[in-house]
């Protein structure tokens, strides 16, 4: 699994309270200012592949972690910490353990909710955010299927339904030109899936996960809060997050502090996809 056999790439695994054990990884001088690159549902460190060189290239300190259930961290069965509260004492207790005092991050997807509540409920330590196709900004036609999916037996059948085949149709919903996807991305995606415990948790995450969208007035009064402008990147080709450009443009209107930035050919994971361009427009915006 990435990086493994990746020059300049370091990981390690830390523990936070109650024994939960995080994989991070990271490139770049230990003193260098900080980048905390937070993933979506389903994806990993692995998805910011392409950003570790360039930030440690322009003197920056990228740290990315699997977040719980995720990539090579732990998988708990327990799926109270599938909620955005845990999750968000996921992130504090990860700056805590990393001694991180003032660090950019740049979140995509679910992540994006977790940070962006983090920096409501007034954590300090979020210099400058810049959040990816935000699950938050926009509506999110699968979990339709929620009622579904709650069903204890779903979750005992997810790890015969995560095969290979259904990781790479998946991912192919993730960006906005299916052709780019390789097949060593959708090994790296299907490969955590060896682990049962993996299938489970993101299935706890889809039924338990706070996934709606507040009223745009309502949301745009709790970002006039924040001391700093919120950067956001959306793909135009977005099909799993879906009208995040009108509910951005609503908020906008209502006054948030909110810089936009689009980049029309990208999916959902437009930050994997158009990894350089995205670069570009986060570290821009600074």
């Amino acid at each position: 699994m990435f990086p493994a056999g990746v020059p300049d790439i370091r990981t390690r695994f830390v523990t936070l309270s109650g024994g939960l054990r995080l994989r991070v990884a990271e490139s770049g001088a230990a003193d260098a200012a900080p980048v905390l690159l937070l993933h979506g549902w389903g994806a990993s460190i692995y998805m910011w592949r392409d950003w570790f060189v360039p930030l440690a290239a322009l003197g920056y300190r990228a740290i990315a972690v699997d977040l719980p259930g995720h990539g090579l961290s732990d998988k708990p069965d327990d799926g109270a910490i599938y909620h955005l509260a845990p999750l968000m004492q996921v992130v504090r207790e990860l700056l805590d353990v990393e001694r991180l005092e003032r660090v950019d991050v740049v979140a995509q997807s679910m992540a994006g909710t977790i940070a962006l509540e983090l920096a409501l409920a007034g954590e300090r330590r979020i210099a400058r955010l810049a959040l990816v196709n935000p699950a938050c900004f926009g509506v999110v036609p699968l979990l339709r299927l929620t009622p579904l999916l709650r069903s204890p037996l779903v979750g005992r059948l997810m790890p015969y339904l995560l095969t290979r085949g259904s990781v790479a149709r998946a991912h192919r919903l993730v960006y906005g030109d299916p052709s780019r996807i390789t097949r060593q991305n959708i090994d790296q995606y299907w490969a955590p899936s060896q682990f049962p415990a993996y299938s489970r948790a993101l299935w706890r995450l889809a039924i338990g996960f706070e996934w709606a969208r507040q009223p745009a007035d309502l949301m745009a009064r709790r970002l006039g809060a924040l001391p700093q402008s919120v950067h956001v990147v959306l793909g135009g080709r977005d099909r799993l997050v879906r009208d995040a450009r009108p509910y951005v443009d609503a908020l906008v209107r209502y006054g948030a502090p909110l810089e936009l930035r689009l980049v029309a050919a990208g999916g959902h994971a437009v930050n994997e996809e158009y990894p350089h361009e995205v670069l570009e427009l986060v570290m821009a915006a600074r």
